[in-house]
């Protein structure tokens, strides 16, 4: 007991936590105003609960005292309370919908913001303390506030009856005796007792859906990434013949979310088994209490169905737990996954292990650069090398030696090894052999990153045919997904157009021009020397270092001393 109570508080704590962000925000006011508005909803319509429990005692009486007026008059009562309850009922869902949507785009938002700001998407390219932040984003981050909107009003309508419901089944226990002694209350607490022990066997049936709902949502994501996975790399699959290699990697997939869904299944069939018995034990339970009253006299049938009804009324408010085990279950389970992002939310950026210090020339000093791999493999020696301002250098050396991943450690994404570099000053731009191009318009594609960046028509055109990419020029304005329908060669030179968009003075490229055609590599280079003689230029090279592009060569592996680590 004191563990669940232990158990309850953490989860209560994690909630809030998540929570209070968002209610600590401007956006709080209008949301805060409409589940306001949903709530005062809510609690009328507890009060029409009680008020139908009155009304059933009114209308059966009138049933058996043959009382033809009043019969019809509570009829039309009826009727009334009806639509006064549908009415509310139907604009508490509507506000509860429309708040939960808006405190969903905040939560999606703020948590997209910092998965981009703190590197976490990439950080998670080394660290794999978290899977598929993509679903936790697209829909923990639904599912939270819905179940947790869900919760509260439905633990406000239970508990809110229960009071009520508590006070007539008191009222109707008065001259209850058994053997002549007379019991204060003694349906109120026949009904406590009565969910006390189907609450605490429902526990012992139902508790590991818990573990069980997390790992099914973790399963499903990793179906979803694997189905993903198929869709981008479809030309690659294709190309490969790799269907039959493909099915079954997925079949692998589903089968782990069949699994898990095969045992989640079963316990709750477990759970109905019981939910079930109870539901129909719960329907006898207060016939049977009531039933010594009414043949002795003391109730008439209207206090008869009163005390059925709010038996039962009482019995879902204290069931509050046990109905809703599985939907707590599920709550519980969105919250520990957001708890653990959230977590890593919150860690501080990934800090580069290289000291990088201003440039007192203006040129590029690597002094020395120490590389790591994950698995602590040594990539490079103290690497040791300067690039002057308007140098074009081509790094070159074996393949696996630490070319490009000296490039990310330029770019401080890299957090293995040590050393120092000192970096100059000015415009940066990095471009890889297998560019990222967004789906949108040419310009913004060219523009990309710089969301602040525009370029004309005419400066598209013209960029795309320096970039011999003319042909473009007419589909240009309509986004596409360029990464599908354009070949390796086309990707590479569009990024590359990024060169004379965004006019950077220093360019680091990854065998950026890997898949183009040598003499046309060697005509957009030509081009590039042209327009900007005093550009900077870094390229990571296997075939293209013989260009006189460069005016010079630094092979990594010379450029390492032996010695250091």
């Amino acid at each position: 007991m004191r563990q669940s109570i232990r158990e309850s508080g953490v989860f209560l704590r994690r909630c809030w936590h998540l929570a209070a962000p968002f209610w600590r925000s401007r956006a709080r006011i209008k949301v805060g105003g409409m589940l306001a508005v949903a709530m005062a909803f809510n609690i009328a319509n507890v009060y029409l609960t009680i008020r139908l429990n009155t009304w059933s005692k009114d209308f059966f009486n009138a049933m058996e005292n043959k009382d033809g007026d009043e019969f019809m008059y509570q009829l039309g009562l009826l009727f009334g309370l009806a639509a006064i309850g549908l009415f509310l009922y139907a604009n508490q869902k509507y506000l509860c919908d429309k708040a939960v949507q808006m405190w969903r785009g905040w939560l999606s938002e703020n948590y997209t913001e910092r998965w981009l700001e703190t590197k976490l998407y990439y950080r998670a390219v080394f660290r794999k303390s978290i899977d598929n932040p993509d679903q936790r984003i697209a829909e923990d981050l639904y599912l939270f506030p819905k179940l947790t909107v869900a919760m509260v009003f439905d633990f406000v309508d239970s508990f809110g009856s229960l009071g009520a419901f508590a006070v007539i089944l008191w009222g109707l226990s008065e001259a209850y005796t058994i053997n002549g002694v007379y019991i204060p209350g003694f349906m109120l607490w026949i009904t406590v007792g009565f969910v006390i022990v189907g609450t605490w066997l429902v526990h012992r049936i139902g508790h590991r859906l818990i573990g069980l709902e997390r790992r099914r949502q973790e399963y499903e994501a990793d179906y979803r990434s694997a189905l993903i996975r198929l869709r981008d790399r479809a030309k690659d699959i294709a190309l490969h013949g790799g269907e039959d290699r493909e099915a079954v990697v997925t079949k692998a997939s589903f089968a782990r979310v069949f699994d898990i869904w095969v045992k989640n299944l079963l316990k709750k069939r477990q759970l109905n088994y019981f939910n079930s018995g109870y539901a129909q034990a719960s329907g006898v339970v207060p016939y049977l209490l009531a039933a010594p009253k009414y043949f002795s006299g003391a109730f008439q049938m209207g206090e008869l169905m009163q005390t059925v009804s709010a038996f039962n009324g009482m019995r879902v408010s204290l069931s509050w737990f046990i109905l809703n085990y599985s939907v707590l279950a599920e709550w519980k389970a969105v919250v520990d996954r957001l708890t653990e992002f959230d977590a890593l939310l919150r860690e501080r950026d990934m800090e580069s292990p290289f000291a990088r210090l201003e440039s007192r020339d203006g040129g590029l000093h690597i002094n020395p650069m120490h590389l790591e791999f994950p698995d602590e493999r040594i990539t490079g020696r103290d690497v040791v090398f300067s690039l002057m301002p308007g140098e074009r250098v081509a790094l070159t050396g074996p393949s696996g030696s630490g070319k490009t991943t000296l490039l990310y450690a330029l770019r401080g994404l890299w957090p293995f090894g040590r050393g120092r570099v000192e970096v100059p000053e000015g415009r940066q731009l990095f471009l890889t052999q297998t560019p990222y191009l967004p789906t949108a318009p040419l310009s913004d594609v060219l523009s990309y990153p710089d969301s602040s960046l525009r370029i004309s028509r005419e400066r598209c055109r013209e960029i795309l045919s320096l970039v011999e990419l003319e042909h473009l020029a007419e589909s240009g304005e309509a986004g596409a997904a360029w990464d599908k329908t354009l070949s390796s060669g086309e990707q590479q030179r569009l990024a590359f157009g990024r060169i004379w968009a965004q006019r950077p003075d220093w360019v680091f490229l990854d065998e950026a021009l890997s898949c183009v055609d040598p003499a046309c590599r060697e005509r957009i280079l030509r081009r590039l020397h042209a327009d900007f003689p005093s550009m900077s230029v870094l390229s990571v090279e296997h075939y293209g270092a013989d260009s006189p592009f460069y005016e010079r060569q630094i092979d990594i592996t010379a450029a390492a001393q032996e010695g250091g680590h």
